[in-house]
């Protein structure tokens, strides 16, 4: 969003305005240690919205009563202020349409109507800057996860992408300003895409929708699929009941129709049994046929057992064995060598070869107990697997067994209630009934199933994935913005001071992650806590700010952050800014002598930054019409930038004993008018 800040001030206890006009392109306030120069970035951060006050203590605190920006954007004028308190909670808000007073301003311009809670000041601010999404969360899984609702996109984490305070511009453990937080770090990393303009409420409505969908078609599947497992055990069930009906009854329930079709097919078969008549056949003998082959297939099972145990204790055994013998053989340790002299007899001096061959029996008998040494653990595990397969089997035998004696169990039980007058009619009814809660089981099922519209529903989701690639195609915008911003980077990157190691730079910047490396040419990784010097960390920083601001200036009015970068004490890696305290001047030479070091290299490369700096704006605006504004809070002065003049980007110099951000004339002016 092209915008910059016109002016930052204070109102001071006495309602004096004390304030730094600004430009778009670049602006250099400059001065010794002291002086206000880094509180500047410190007031703009609490007039937007910090939960915190910041501004360093000292003079500026002392004497402020009220601090205010006033930023230009969209044709008109946004006037934010917030009073000096610790933890004050509402902050003032004004859209200025016509050009404000500056030199006048007092503490009656900011009227307690325009004061808003910060929660309703942050989500104004935002709305400002054209954030209009309200919800972005993707996922209504997620949000009951959490248990809370990432709601508004915030100016707040725009601001990320604004500041480079004084001990971050040059950090190499950290980038962006508030990433020292998880939460903050990955919703700024989030919410890019909506600040680059990549996306809508209607990308997120729609992302939504999609894992709503997602989610419902994978609970179908499952429903589908454990209806199908369910099926198995009911189809068995159903041959149970019309096998005991068949046994009762002496007529078999729909002969020759398996009862995985009576499942499959349940209304069917239910309108036939509606109108069925229970009907005995005395004179059946199936129930007697049932108990001899129910009591034979159980006669084989028992068969089958008692072999598996069998071989189970032999395999116990073995097992048994194998330790005992590896217990005993444990005690031996392997033999490595023997000793070996051939026999020569003291008189004729005639070799006797015995004694060579019974060494190279004995060789053998060695290797062999090595070999039998390491096989004893080896013969237990062989055992291992065998006893386990024989416990399955007999597990699986028991389980047919236990089932056989039920179903011959339920034959017994009907001459059981047959001589507990439950006749056979009232036990076939019984049975019938049954048989009918399954198939009514089943055509509940079949149609809740059938209710659920898996194709259609495939097909919302399609028609929802090409929407979300065709019209926002996020994926190829984030890769084409990791591209441009690398491209930026590393054009800017080549024409500063970087260590020879890193030359030439080739930085890349992970739009996912938000992490920056060097990447070699043996294609190996370097990222920035590994990069050396402070030069190299200081060089990253602004490489990086700089393309991102690049980027967002070319998406033109679709980026929603505003084109103002903030870069406090970018000299201090050359010149340390705390032994700056010179009130005439800024003397490179000096301060390096303090450090026993030479001021050329580092004069060198100060001002090549600065000049690197000057030619980005410049190309920037050549290239897209306007320049960014980027606020340098430093202690370098008067630097020989060749054909540009360091002077005329300079807006405020205090290096005297009474200069800086307060106006230490205007207090004593007033403190004299009060002793008067």
């Amino acid at each position: 969003m092209r915008s910059f800040i016109k002016h930052i001030g204070i109102i001071d206890k006495y309602d004096n305005c004390h304030h730094i006009d600004l430009q778009e392109g670049l602006n250099i306030i400059t001065g010794r240690s002291s002086t206000g120069k880094s509180a500047i970035i410190e007031l703009f951060d609490y007039c937007t919205g910090n939960s915190d006050n910041t501004i360093p203590f000292g003079v500026i605190t002392d004497n402020a009563c009220l601090y205010f920006i006033v930023m230009y954007a969209k044709e008109s004028q946004l006037v934010l202020a917030r009073t000096q308190s610790e933890r004050t909670t509402q902050l003032f808000f004004k859209i200025e349409p016509e050009k404000i007073d500056i030199v006048n301003l007092n503490r009656g311009y900011f009227s307690d109507k325009y004061f808003l809670p910060i929660k309703t000041f942050r989500e104004e601010l935002s709305h400002f800057c054209g954030v209009n999404i309200s919800d972005t969360d993707e996922s209504e899984e997620v949000v009951k996860h959490k248990g809370v609702k990432r709601g508004y996109p915030s100016f707040r984490n725009m601001v990320s992408f604004m500041l480079q305070h004084q001990n971050l511009i040059a950090n190499k453990h950290s980038l962006f300003y508030r990433f020292d937080e998880k939460e903050k770090r990955e919703r700024v990393i989030d919410e890019f895409k909506i600040f680059a303009g990549f996306v809508d409420q209607q990308y997120y409505t729609l992302s939504q929708e999609l894992e709503e969908k997602k989610l419902t078609l994978d609970k179908y599947k499952i429903e589908s699929n454990r209806f199908e497992s369910i099926k198995k055990e009911r189809i068995s069930y159903l041959d149970e009941l019309r096998k005991e009906y068949h046994a009762i009854s002496g007529y078999e329930l729909f002969q020759g129709v398996d009862s995985s079709l009576m499942i499959n097919a349940p209304q069917v078969y239910l309108d036939q049994m509606s109108n069925m008549q229970i009907k005995i056949n005395e004179n059946s003998d199936e129930y007697k046929q049932q108990y001899i082959d129910l009591t034979k297939e159980r006669n084989q099972l028992l068969f089958k057992k008692r072999s598996f145990l069998i071989k189970l204790e032999h395999v116990n055994e073995s097992i048994e064995y194998a330790r005992n013998y590896a217990s005993t053989i444990d005690k031996y340790h392997p033999i490595t060598e023997a000793s070996k002299n051939v026999s020569e007899c003291p008189f004729c001096h005639q070799i006797n070869p015995e004694p060579e061959n019974e060494a190279s029996k004995l060789k053998n008998a060695i290797n062999w107990l090595n070999e039998e040494l390491r096989k004893s653990p080896q013969r237990i595990d062989s055992f291992l697997p065998q006893r386990r397969e024989l416990q399955k089997e007999i597990q699986g035998l028991d389980k047919q067994i236990y089932n056989i004696n039920n179903e011959i169990k339920k034959i017994e039980d009907i001459n059981n209630r047959l001589e507990k007058n439950r006749s056979l009619e009232e036990q076939s009814l019984k049975l019938k009934l049954k048989i009918e809660n399954e198939l009514e089981w089943s055509v509940t099922k079949i149609v809740q199933i059938n209710n659920h519209d898996i194709e259609g529903l495939k097909r919302k989701i399609e028609e929802i994935e090409f929407t979300l690639k065709t019209k926002y195609n996020l994926s190829k915008k984030l890769k084409e913005a990791e591209s441009f911003i690398n491209n930026a980077m590393n054009e800017i990157g080549n024409k500063l001071d970087f260590e020879n190691s890193y030359s030439p730079i080739n930085l890349h910047f992970d739009i996912n992650t938000f992490e920056l490396y060097h990447l070699r040419q043996d294609k190996s990784k370097v990222y920035l806590r590994a990069m050396g010097s402070g030069a190299n960390w200081l060089y990253s920083h602004i490489c990086l700010f700089l393309a991102i601001h690049k980027f967002f200036i070319s998406l033109g009015d679709k980026a929603l952050v505003p084109t103002v970068l903030f870069l406090d004490q970018p000299s201090q890696v050359y010149f340390p800014a705390t032994i700056d305290i010179n009130t005439e001047k800024f003397d490179a030479i000096e301060l390096k002598k303090m450090e026993n070091k030479s001021a050329d290299e580092d004069l060198k490369a100060v001002t090549n930054l600065y000049v690197q700096i000057i030619e980005f704006i410049n190309s920037v605006k050549k290239e897209y019409g306007f320049s960014p504004q980027i606020i340098i809070s430093d202690h370098a002065d008067y630097l020989d930038l060749g054909r540009y003049k360091f002077t005329d980007y300079v807006i405020n110099r205090w290096r005297g004993m009474n200069e800086g951000f307060i106006d230490i004339d205007k207090l004593n002016s007033k403190d004299n008018a009060d002793m008067k």
